[in-house]
């Protein structure tokens, strides 16, 4: 297996850029589409015509929302040589496996972000882990995505899906985390708002498209810019709220802490988001002014409360679909417009941070991408 994620440049209109994205990632669509429709039956117990008869309602909601990604997904289908129905169900797996409350057993994800004012260089740098089940790894891949009209994209995703966490040429960038409430709805699909987030040209853009659209199910959007600023956004299907960090600094994991009311399933089934929550805070809040790459890529590493940590490992008594690991650490200096990007658990690894866009290698599992996002402005 590659210690690195693949990296996947592509340029062009809608379809052709989904279309190349199906063609050459199609053996780990296939991967991924047997995999989540496993899922699919496994958390929200879906056979595979309940899922396409789901999907219907996705393909009418993201046409009427970007009919560009519309087109992008229609073109990775038939690139990849799968129906649309499959694409659309990946980019709408959030919204599908925890269909009517079905749960998931363990903890997510850990996002932080440190502004200027807490940031030893004055940069904006955003971080997080990203945990998910360790068979989909093998199908992760990072997207560099040149659109006439729109910024340069850096995705960090799954084949087969627009979009998840990243950053782009006009110094915007996003963190994301699971939240779960009882119920999903129809609604717009979790990574096509995170692709449109990062398809926005300002912070404010960015924050309207999430307060302005209805979701499917809820998730968590820390987005961030180049300029200082960073935003914490809370959304559900029935409403979003916000959280600003006042000293320069954010955390967020998986359950809610702005002032929406609701039936927050994450701090029952997810107990250790609370602490991880607690616990990267409390790490981001003793180094303020001082916040470093590495400050980040520290607490990343953190193992308190192991296996359930930060830097999460699969717990091998859960049962083996519901197993999650870290399966990417992601670094992003929004302001240098460097990605810096781990393969696996970051205690395996050593990112080197350095305010270069250029390639640079370190030991075991780790590489320092190369957006080159500041100097290729749409």
């Amino acid at each position: 297996m590659s210690d690195t994620f693949t990296r996947l440049a592509l340029k062009g209109e809608p379809y052709n850029i989904g279309y190349q994205h199906g063609k050459r990632l199609a053996s780990a669509i296939a991967d991924n589409v047997e995999v989540y429709f496993t899922l699919f039956k496994h958390y929200a117990g879906l056979d595979r015509q309940a899922v396409f008869s789901r999907s219907a309602d996705f393909v009418r909601l993201i046409g009427a929302f970007d009919e560009d990604l519309m087109t992008e997904i229609r073109g990775i289908a038939e690139g990849s040589g799968k129906s649309l129905e499959e694409i659309v169900a990946l980019n709408s797996r959030t919204e599908i496996m925890f269909r009517e409350g079905a749960h998931l057993l363990h903890g997510e994800c850990t996002s932080m972000a440190a502004t200027p004012e807490a940031s030893l260089s004055q940069n904006t740098l955003i971080a997080q882990n990203w945990d998910w089940m360790p068979r989909i790894q093998r199908n992760c891949v990072l997207l560099d995505l040149e659109q006439r009209g729109k910024p340069r994209v850096l995705t960090f995703t799954e084949a087969g899906f627009v979009g998840k966490i990243g950053m782009n040429s006009a110094g915007l960038g996003l963190c994301c985390n699971l939240l779960v409430t009882p119920q999903t709805r129809p609604g717009i699909p979790f990574h096509v708002l995170c692709r449109r987030i990062l398809d926005s040209s300002s912070i404010g853009e960015a924050i309207g498209v999430l307060m302005t659209s209805e979701s499917g199910a809820s998730g968590n959007f820390l987005v961030a810019h180049a300029e200082g600023e960073a935003v914490d956004i809370e959304k559900t299907p029935t409403g979003t709220d916000y959280l600003y960090g006042s000293t320069g600094v954010l955390a967020h994991t998986n359950h809610f802490e702005s002032r929406l009311v609701v039936e927050d399933q994450g701090r029952k089934l997810l107990p250790d988001s609370i602490l991880r929550y607690c616990r990267a805070g409390k790490l981001l809040g003793r180094s303020i002014g001082e916040v470093e790459i590495s400050t980040l890529q520290a607490i990343l590493r953190d193992h308190v409360n192991r296996p359930s940590s930060i830097c999460r490992h699969a717990d091998l008594r859960a049962h083996e679909l519901e197993r999650l690991q870290t399966n990417a650490s992601i670094v992003m200096d929004l302001s240098g417009g460097v990605m810096l990007i781990c393969k696996g658990s970051p205690a395996k690894g050593n990112m080197k941070s350095r305010r270069s866009t250029k390639t640079s290698s370190s030991r075991n599992r780790c590489r320092t991408e190369e957006p080159s996002l500041t100097e290729t402005k749409a």
